[in-house]
């Protein structure tokens, strides 16, 4: 059967689960494939990224989720809290494969929204036949997924890994801040620095490639004092074994605690400067990305300078994360430099 019969006869199967993705309101597409730099062969890579949408963050449900977080809002908006059985994530997952077999990504990235490591929100045994899938795949040859530390367990990884046989695993996992007040009340991530410890020394200890997040100015942070948490945070995750790190910088999405504070005028969203402050403190210290953003529900604001150099950055960021080139982080004068620079001396001095 032709690549473009297979299409046909899967669409045919689940239009319902391809109608959330092409919703007027909220467009989001399921799958893409872009390019991004590959830190262990040091050149740019491929890479397919897809959205599962699971039965969403555990940690969302229980506690409200994070304070910046807006995805738990958009996915009662696209599943209506209904758990996606394992057949129709196995359909959306094998519709994407065929999508995209042309381009031949080299990795596969997937974002559920929540964690792929929790058999509650992505069922075992979708998670075995994807990494089985990934190891019979000519062209994947490792797998990234996102998990909070408290699903990282020595069997899982064990299990997920034999399945991947001669593919690589790595996992994604939110740090935020490395104070411990910051992150349990600012951020609401609700975990300790020794638990988040543990499940990377469980993933180092089975050859898994680990990514920390980092976030860049959580709620009731000024500007100098969230760069300092942002430097002291990835400093503190490569001193535990993070092998790459991703600076997530605050944006403003409707259905958070962020965006409440934002409409009060008591929160905004860092500088694009800030975020390359932090970067030229800490790119010697291993791989460090910046991430994105574009998320879903789309925000309403988003890290900016003023609108002379902020598209020109945002571009020059796209083209960071494909070299990890640094010298392209620098300054490029403009007119709200010493305006930013003005407000990070203002902040010490109080």
């Amino acid at each position: 059967m032709r690549a473009k019969d297979n299409v046909l006869t899967i669409r045919k199967t689940i239009p319902s689960i391809l109608s959330l993705f092409v919703k007027k309101r909220y467009h989001i597409e399921f799958f893409y494939v872009d390019e991004i730099y590959d830190a262990k062969k040091s050149q740019p890579m491929k890479r397919w990224v897809l959205l599962l949408p699971g039965a969403g963050c555990s940690w969302a449900k229980k506690s409200g989720g994070c304070s910046m977080c807006g995805f738990n809002c958009r996915l009662s908006q696209i599943n209506r809290g209904k758990r996606f059985s394992s057949t129709k994530l196995l359909k959306i997952f094998k519709l994407g494969k065929i999508l995209i077999e042309g381009k031949k990504p080299s990795n596969l990235t997937i974002y559920n929204g929540g964690s792929f490591l929790n058999d509650g929100e992505i069922p075992r045994d979708v998670q075995e036949k994807i990494c089985k899938e990934v190891s019979e795949s000519p062209y994947l040859d490792s797998l990234f997924v996102e998990s909070r530390p408290e699903f990282v367990s020595e069997e899982k990884i064990k299990s997920l890994n034999f399945l991947l046989g001669a593919k690589s695993l790595k996992v994604g996992m939110g740090l935020e801040c490395v104070t411990d007040y910051y992150r349990d009340y600012y951020v609401h991530k609700g975990f300790s620095r020794y638990r988040f410890r543990e499940a990377v020394n469980i993933l180092k200890q089975n050859n898994v490639t680990v990514l920390v997040y980092v976030f860049l100015k959580p709620i009731h942070l000024g500007e100098r004092e969230s760069i300092s948490e942002a430097i002291r945070t990835v400093e503190y995750a490569f001193s535990i074994g993070a092998d790459e790190v991703a600076l997530e910088s605050a944006f403003i999405q409707e259905g958070t605690v962020m965006k409440e504070l934002y409409s009060q005028g008591e929160f905004e969203p860092p500088w694009l400067w800030s975020i390359i402050e932090v970067i030229k403190q800490v790119h010697h210290l291993g791989p460090v990305y910046i991430g994105g953003f574009e998320d879903e529900p789309p925000p309403i604001d988003v890290p900016h300078n003023c609108p002379k150099c902020s598209s020109r950055i945002r571009k020059i960021f796209q083209e960071y994360n494909r070299t990890l080139n640094v010298s392209l982080l620098k300054r490029r004068y403009c007119e709200c430099l010493p305006i930013w620079e003005k407000k990070l001396f203002s902040e010490e001095s109080v």
